[in-house]
């Protein structure tokens, strides 16, 4: 099977509160997109890689590919204002390849793990999408103008990780840009949702964090393999 990992890392991380991207900062000696390169490069699943960054950093994201003996990384597109416009330019780029699979990752998520990875492609061979989830612990309310509208049920309640897998065809077929600005997806899984896919889900890794803010910073060397 061929699977390729889509590093989505064009986000300019403004809650970060840095000029430059979180995923171009140091943390244990290393850049945080590195460490998220490296599991998909050890991954012996993994086909090959493709970064998408702001069209100013794609070069600074070659040289940490190569500067971690990332080989895998087969190329660095430019990405969009949004999320889904980044995901959507690796989408087209990989036509020329049309691989079995597609696992799209935050670049700002730098231990997704082996087993995760594995365990995601080998629940490809029976769904068409797969995300990894985590249970809410915490009492969830919907608040309206400053007041308590009512409480939502958390044992049905999860959040949405990456990577993300999908079936390459289905999300080619699915990643069209006109109705990707209409829906304004927040993940890639949601796209297949709105089409009317069944998206499994597989439960998380503890060491799965994002780093969204500078007090994140610490948790990378507790994720640390």
């Amino acid at each position: 099977m061929n699977n390729v990992a889509v590093i989505a890392a064009a986000g300019a991380g403004r809650r970060f509160g840095n000029k430059t991207p979180k995923q171009f900062i140091k943390a244990g000696g290393k850049e945080i997109l590195a460490y998220a390169l490296e599991d998909f490069q050890r991954c012996a699943d993994i086909s090959s890689i493709v970064i998408v960054t702001a069209p100013e950093f794609t070069g600074r994201a070659a040289a940490i590919a190569k500067k971690y003996g990332c080989s895998k990384v087969s190329a660095v597109i430019s990405g969009g204002e949004e999320r889904f416009s980044s995901v959507y330019n690796a989408v087209q780029y990989l036509k020329k390849e049309m691989p079995d699979n597609v696992l799209v990752h935050d670049g700002a998520r730098p231990r997704a793990g082996a087993a995760l990875i594995k365990r995601i492609i080998s629940a490809l061979k029976k769904s068409k999408a797969v995300v990894p989830v985590n249970r809410i612990f915490g009492t969830v309310k919907i608040v309206k103008n400053g007041f308590i509208e009512s409480t939502l049920d958390r044992d049905i309640l999860r959040t949405s990780h990456t990577p993300q897998g999908f079936v390459y065809k289905d999300m080619l077929k699915l990643y069209v840009l006109k109705k990707l600005k209409k829906l304004r997806p927040t993940d890639d899984a949601a796209v297949f949702e709105a089409a009317g896919y069944k998206v499994r889900v597989i439960e998380d890794e503890v060491e799965n964090i994002k780093i969204t803010v500078k007090k994140d910073i610490h948790k990378i060397n507790g994720a640390r393999r």
